[in-house]
């Protein structure tokens, strides 16, 4: 083994660290033909630093045991994070990007937790400028934990000083799985959380809409089969609000009294009821279930490296509510408000801990056959945002390249055709959809995107005032 491989993965035990029951969730949730990887896009325009780079990556996974470690399952106890080769930068080159802009270049690697590298990066060169590529499993962080390692890379390579709240430490990575700093503590949140057994109910009884459109024949050619030889490769489109849009949305969070990610749901549970009603078995009797992933992130949690503090949250709503858009946005907002209130974030990851003691353990519940979920939207917030790297209101920049564009996904599973995450940096928002070529075309996809965006768009102004003053009652919580 590489004798760089202790000083790189320090942070980890010297008989590892047991996975938290999200991760190994994500460990079981895992196939073949859906990953449980989070994929990452930057371009940039003008030449790459190329030598920075490699140095600064180096650097920075010295500081980043998760990103540097292996899961080794022993014939007893639970799955464990071990030291594991690191991974290396990769380099290539494109004279196109093929497909559209917002596709991924070339074909991304098979990430896989066991063997690793849990975390594949690679740098595109191209003659308008480069893009950086990231694939991570996400057993080994969150979207927010990714991202923060790429500012801790690129702080680093750009040789800029960095705030003590860039640096990453490891000491708190065996609490990354907790609900509570003490046992006293979990004891005062028991009654809030005893509020989300119902929604926990809802959860395994209501029968949830699975969208499907038209296959893309493209999706099961020869090209795009699954394996060693051809890996998985994730397909996503985007649509960039400007600052005068965003500027527009931060506008009427203020009018009404709700968040960005309220209207940005209720936006997109609007679309996703418009395209299920067009389906030939577009019925209104099942739920479109959004999951939210929610960060549980807290002060305690100050200079973690990458690693997984999220949760999911789930809003059920009927394909008929997008008729009544007051009604729609308040009562996501209400709920929203009911779930940070009584801290419903943690039934998540209480129910894995108890879906992982019961017979057949978490393999069991990642392979119920119907769908859990019909959408995700991740709402990563201001992201670079008072970074180094950035001037004011303008967008990172890593010697005389400049950030143009970025996206970032989370995964899809099965019966869960679409994935979306939205992020806002130097005054523009971001909204990337990952969608399943198997269930959905990209023309669908696409148009999918577009409605969302234009319900989000066509609220007015006023509204909601009274739905956010008498906020209608949660028909459903976690």
């Amino acid at each position: 083994m590489n004798p760089g491989i202790p000083r790189l993965t320090a942070g980890l035990p010297p008989g590892g660290l047991p996975l938290t029951a999200f991760e190994e969730h994500m460990l079981a949730d895992d196939r073949p033909t859906h990953p449980m990887v989070i994929t990452m896009r930057l371009d940039f325009d003008g030449p790459p630093p190329l030598g920075p780079l490699t140095a600064a990556f180096e650097a920075t996974l010295r500081n980043e045991p998760l990103l540097t470690a292996r899961v080794r399952r022993p014939r007893s106890g639970r799955p464990r994070w071990v030291a594991g080769e690191p991974p290396r930068l990769l380099f290539s080159s494109l004279d196109e990007v093929a497909g559209e802009d917002d596709s991924w270049p070339g074909v991304p690697p098979l990430v896989d937790a066991a063997h690793g590298p849990v975390l594949q990066a690679e740098i595109v060169t191209r003659p308008q400028g480069w893009v950086l590529l990231l694939a991570v499993h996400h057993a080994a962080a969150d979207g927010l934990g990714i991202v923060s390692f790429v500012e801790r890379w690129l702080l680093a390579a750009s040789g800029r000083e960095t705030s003590q709240r860039r640096q990453a430490g490891s000491g708190n990575l065996a609490r990354r799985g907790r609900v509570a700093a003490s046992w006293w503590a979990f004891v005062r949140m028991l009654p809030g959380l005893t509020s989300g057994i119902q929604g926990v109910r809802q959860f395994m009884g209501r029968r949830v809409i699975s969208i499907r459109g038209p296959a893309d024949p493209a999706a099961s050619s020869p090209a795009n089969a699954v394996g060693p030889s051809c890996p998985w490769r994730p397909a996503v489109v985007t649509i960039t609000l400007d600052e005068t849009e965003v500027s527009d949305l931060e506008q009427r969070e203020r009018t009404l009294g709700v968040t960005a990610n309220d209207l940005l749901v209720a936006a997109y549970v609007a679309a996703l009821g418009e395209m299920h009603a067009g389906l030939p078995d577009g019925a209104d009797d099942g739920w479109i279930r959004i999951g939210v992933p929610m960060s549980l992130r807290t002060k305690t949690d100050y200079g973690l490296p990458a690693a997984n503090r999220v949760s999911m949250v789930f809003l059920d709503r009927r394909p008929a509510d997008r008729h009544d858009h007051e009604s729609l946005v308040g009562g996501i907002h209400a709920e929203m408000d009911l779930i940070r209130s009584h801290e419903l974030g943690h039934i998540f990851p209480l129910t894995l801990e108890l879906g992982r003691l019961l017979p057949g353990g978490l393999r069991r519940v990642a392979e119920r056959p119907a769908p859990q979920c019909t959408a995700v939207l991740s709402n990563l917030g201001r992201c670079f945002h008072r970074s180094p790297l950035s001037a004011p209101d303008g967008p990172p920049t890593l010697g005389t390249s400049r950030l143009t564009g970025w996206w970032i996904v989370p995964p899809v599973r099965p019966g869960t055709a679409v994935a979306a995450a939205t992020h806002e940096t130097a005054g523009r928002r971001t909204i990337a959809l990952h969608f399943d070529p198997a269930r959905l075309q990209a023309v669908d996809a696409r148009r999918l995107l577009d409605a969302t965006h234009a319900a989000l768009r066509k609220t007015p102004d006023g509204l909601l005032v009274s739905c956010h003053r008498s906020p209608a009652p949660a028909r459903n919580r976690p």
